[in-house]
């Protein structure tokens, strides 16, 4: 194993030096050949990873493993496995390349990105309802949506800004410092061990592409063992990046592991995963707490590490169909992926006195219940169910979604200790009598919350001049790396183009939710934050909510216009085909 492990890196080393002498022209073909290959595999990278969910539900139960290697059946009883399977794994893949592509050309062409003709030279962020100030400037830069992905007509209303600081002060010294990142970034080099998560299958592919064209490191990709059965497709969907010796994907065990980590040739490691992971990589102890401690691990690190993701509902006055479709959305995000997402929605903070709270959480429990319970697929997702409920699970292997409201945290302080992944979340309400107390309790309670990945508000259209000032301050002061209104957080991954990781000022003491950013194919300097933005009712209905009757039909949809950008169409006939299955979702 150590000579294949010796042999691994040298190859790598090798194409990692080829591609530092890529100019960019050259790595945004790069980037497109592996995009149409993803497209090509599309169909059986979602089979594979369906049928790794499918084979988990047997093993627990002893049945048979229903439908796989058939491809896609409407029959099958989680049909929603399907559409998020392929919108998580190879959809969202493709889209990062492609995004990734564009700005590759874009850096070709200008030197820069021109979206510096949407950078917005932004004040000093004024005190609000998050403790302390920042003094610094900063400016705003749209990335999405991006219409060359037809983002105006699938993501109608969406916006997503970057926040970046600006120590210039002016809007020339932030192109200037941009300018200069977007050539010295991509020339890092080295060879990047990168440890991928089990939960999503598109996430260590994500890193992988991320180090090697934000970072210019070569990557040995070490799949979570969940993964094993994707080896083969990820080779195909990635061959591009393989034959150029920039990537190389094994499934080995922990001994290996710790062998690539001693490697001389591997200069940097990335891992998505929990704090344990992280304890036990960087100071080789989950439970190593001196603080004048010394890491095992000698090797720069980037990470990101999950959180206790927040939903603030703002009171006002919502309409039937604002609060109808928010109230769905946020069920979605605790339901999705069975709740094994780091990003799913744990804690829905609101308002006691708000009017319509009773008709908002009745709308949420009435969608979860209606639910089916979902395989409890992923490792130590039945034991944390029956830990954090005090409840014993199902014997089928199949766990229904617990959602508490009206929880209090100084009774049961366990809900919101650490991020629990298992199909559970909780409400917990606020003492205010207005906007301007509800949204300094709020931020200061995400505060004490752990984690700084992402979190979401609802807040109302309407409202006096003084209260959206008041949310406007929120959004500006919570301390996460990205913030949505309207919207569920997760968006921001999916998108590819906003910087995705905890809020700045993580250490290898005090991770929160990980160190440094993937997601950055701009390569924007300084990113301090993201904030993305939809309307309070969007249509066309997402795919992505469980309940929706054509949601692998249009995640399909979706990969079949990609691929027809990636192969030089404009994909409008794509687009045109999907149109039957949304307005049978509406």
């Amino acid at each position: 194993m150590a000579d294949t492990l010796d042999s691994l890196l040298k190859r790598l080393v090798a194409g990692g030096l080829r591609h530092a002498g890529r100019e960019a022209p050259a790595r945004a073909a790069l980037a497109m050949d592996a995009a149409r290959c993803v497209a090509a595999c599309a169909s059986r990278w979602t089979e594979t990873t369906v049928a790794i969910k499918q084979k988990s539900l047997a093993t627990m139960t002893g049945s048979g493993c229903i439908g796989s290697g058939s491809g896609y059946a409407p029959g099958f009883r989680f049909p929603e496995i399907w559409a998020e399977e392929m919108a998580t794994g190879p959809l969202a893949t493709l889209r990062l390349l492609l995004v990734t592509a564009r700005a590759l050309q874009e850096v070709a062409a200008n030197r820069s990105s021109s979206h510096t003709a949407r950078l917005l030279l932004v004040s000093a962020l004024s005190s609000g309802p998050a403790s302390g100030k920042n003094s610094a400037p900063t400016v705003s830069v749209n990335v999405v949506p991006a219409r060359e992905l037809y983002d105006h007509v699938i993501f109608r209303g969406h916006s997503g800004a970057v926040l970046c600081d600006n120590p210039g002060g002016s809007r020339e010294a932030f192109v200037e410092a941009w300018q200069r990142e977007a050539v010295e970034r991509p020339a890092e080099g080295g060879v990047a061990l990168v440890l991928g998560a089990g939960n999503v299958s598109g996430l260590a592919p994500a890193d992988a592409i991320c180090q090697i064209f934000e970072h210019g490191r070569a990557v040995l990709l070490k799949l979570h063992p969940l993964h094993a059965p994707l080896v083969e497709i990820l080779n195909a969907a990635l061959e591009p990046l393989v034959a150029a010796g920039l990537l190389a994907i094994v499934v080995a065990d922990a001994g290996w592991a710790q062998a690539a980590l001693s490697a001389p040739l591997v200069t940097h490691v990335h891992l998505t995963g929990g704090q344990a992971a992280f304890k036990a990589l960087v100071w080789g102890s989950v439970d190593a707490g001196l603080p004048d401690r010394k890491p095992v691990l000698t090797k720069p690190i980037t990470c990101e590490l999950g959180n206790v993701t927040p939903w603030i509902i703002v009171p006002g006055r919502y309409t039937s169909a604002q609060l109808r479709c928010q109230a769905d959305t946020v069920a979605a995000s605790i339901a999705h992926n069975s709740s094994l997402n780091c990003i799913a929605t744990k804690v829905i903070i609101t308002c006691r006195s708000w009017r319509q709270r009773d008709e908002f959480l009745a709308r949420i429990t009435d969608r979860l219940q209606g639910l089916p319970p979902r395989p409890a697929w992923y490792p130590g997702s039945v034991a944390a169910w029956e830990t954090l409920t005090a409840q014993q699970a199902p014997a089928n292997g199949l766990l229904p979604v617990v959602f508490r409201t009206n929880l209090d945290p100084q009774a049961e302080p366990q809900w919101l200790a650490r991020e629990w992944f298992t199909p559970a979340a909780a409400e917990i309400t606020l003492e205010a009598d207005s906007v301007a107390g509800f949204v300094t309790q709020a931020a200061a309670f995400t505060h004490a919350l752990p984690g700084t990945l992402a979190a979401s508000v609802t807040a109302p259209d309407g409202g006096a001049v003084a209260e959206k000032q008041c949310v406007a301050m929120l959004l500006e002061h919570l301390h996460y790396g990205v913030v949505a209104l309207n919207c569920w957080s997760a968006l921001a991954y999916a998108w590819g183009s906003v910087p995705w990781g905890g809020f700045p000022g993580a250490t290898l003491n005090d991770p929160a939710s990980g160190i440094g950013y993937i997601h950055n194919p701009l390569l924007l300097p300084m990113v301090r934050q993201s904030i993305i933005r939809a309307p309070l009712v969007v249509w066309p209905k997402p795919p992505w909510f469980p309940w929706h009757p054509r949601g692998f039909q249009l995640a399909h949809g979706v990969v079949q216009m990609y691929a027809a950008i990636a192969n030089g169409s404009r994909g409008t006939a794509s687009l045109l085909r999907m149109l039957p299955d949304v307005l049978r979702g509406a």
